[in-house]
């Protein structure tokens, strides 16, 4: 479809902005452009979030209470959609996780698009921000005139801008500084979504069209995927050659160009790199195109957390022990150092792996409150040093600040450390 004669802004700042989902990517997104002086309404279907930022409490690392209250009455939080309609432009942050059968499901998008079309006034801008298969936004444009009746392009602005968030990210980079791709369906679209995004962003970089921001965000993540399942092959060869995969890595960065450290770890997790270049493959047949370096990268990745307990199990026999009945406490469960979030963490798939090998697993995390796995409850421990030494052997999974700077693992009788970040021997051995 051809968009022609796009919608003209009535003015160049907006006077209001709707945020929907105040996830990760999208309450970081609303506290920004508060804090540029824009009022903001954020919608979410999760009462609990609501009710946070209502009463300005942050629940992510990288928004703090005093933000929050800062922000007075610029930012506010509900689980009615109808104040959507009295927005000049909304941004859709919403979740792209995938299905049971590995697919991309987009349920939470269309259920946006939806209750925003009904909401859709002539003169809008719409920005899609969530993660999504090359395609989308088109997509989106055609179910949002179905619902609204309104012409895109014409009598609304669409465009996307894809999320490049890092949670607890210690390099400095926060959604300010880093650089912000958009593309909308016509040019007009994306001079103003530029517009609208050169509120919180200090570099926003305009692309020819939609499909061009939402391939290189999908790229983007599975370029890293790729990498790291190479990462997990080098760190294989070099145990056996017993040489340090990490001064390895280190060596190499000292190339000042043509390289890019990844490091050796359990797995991947959270909602990108485990999600994203399953993306890019559900467009291949469109596109009649194999992607056969993808496929065997995802499925190295997938497997590791496999391959962890094949390595604690050989250790465990190989002092003469078993591993089912072993008392395994997995240390960390988050998917990330510093963040509070087990979605798709490979401590998930190890914990689903002892206990199919009939060991009895815990966890110990800092951040992470309870933890259900399959429907059910994994039995949490505290990082105490009497309660490290009641288990047969640890797994070091996500290695959070607090617990490097208490080594307790010297308790138990062994640590596989996934990330090799101890140094081995002495009941201390690499994945």
């Amino acid at each position: 479809m051809t968009y022609h004669e796009p919608a003209r802004p009535t003015h160049d700042r907006p006077r209001s902005i709707g945020v929907i989902g105040i996830g990760y990517t999208g309450l970081p997104l609303a506290v920004a452009f508060a804090a540029a002086g824009v009022p903001v309404t954020c919608y979410d279907i999760d009462e609990a979030k609501v009710d946070a930022v209502k009463r300005r409490r942050s629940y992510l690392p990288d928004v703090t209470d005093d933000e929050l209250i800062s922000l007075g009455g610029r930012l506010t939080a509900t689980n009615d959609p109808d104040p959507l309609s009295t927005v000049d432009s909304v941004v859709i942050c919403v979740p792209t996780p995938l299905t049971r059968a590995g697919e991309p499901d987009l349920h939470f998008v269309n259920a946006s698009l939806d209750l925003l079309g009904e909401r859709l006034r002539p003169g809008m801008l719409v920005v899609l921000q969530s993660t999504a298969p090359p395609g989308t936004t088109t997509a989106a444009a055609d179910r949002l005139a179905e619902c609204s009746g309104l012409r895109p392009g014409k009598d609304f602005n669409l465009a996307y801008s894809p999320e490049r968030i890092d949670p607890a990210n210690k390099h400095g980079w926060r959604l300010a500084n880093t650089p912000k791709l958009v593309g909308g369906l016509t040019r007009e679209c994306t001079t103003r979504a530029r517009r609208l995004l050169e509120l919180v962003c200090t570099k926003v970089v305009p692309v020819s069209s939609p499909e061009v921001a939402e391939t290189a965000k999908v790229f983007e993540n599975t370029f890293r995927l790729v990498n790291i399942a190479l990462t997990y092959e080098l760190a294989d060869l070099c145990r056996g050659l017993r040489i340090p995969v990490r001064e390895v890595i280190a060596a190499a960065s000292t190339k000042p160009f043509g390289f890019l450290p990844h490091w050796p770890g359990p797995g991947v997790g959270g909602e990108c790199i485990a999600v994203d270049p399953l993306f890019l493959q559900a467009v291949a047949p469109r596109a009649a195109a194999r992607l056969p370096l993808l496929e065997a990268a995802y499925l190295h990745v997938l497997r590791r957390p496999i391959q962890v307990v094949d390595r604690l199990e050989a250790l465990l026999r190989d002092a003469g022990s078993d591993l089912s009945g072993s008392r395994v406490l997995v240390v960390g469960v988050a998917y990330k150092p510093g963040v509070p979030d087990t979605r798709n963490s490979p401590a998930l798939g190890v914990i689903r792996e002892l206990r199919r090998r009939q060991a009895k697993p815990t966890y110990t995390d800092p951040i992470v409150g309870d933890l259900v796995v399959d429907g059910e409850a994994v039995p949490r421990v505290e990082w105490e040093r009497d309660a490290v030494a009641a288990h047969d052997c640890l797994v070091l999974i996500t290695p959070h600040e607090e617990i490097m700077k208490r080594p307790l693992w010297y308790a138990a009788p062994l640590l596989l450390d996934t990330w090799q970040l101890v140094h081995s021997g002495d009941g201390v051995a690499h994945l």
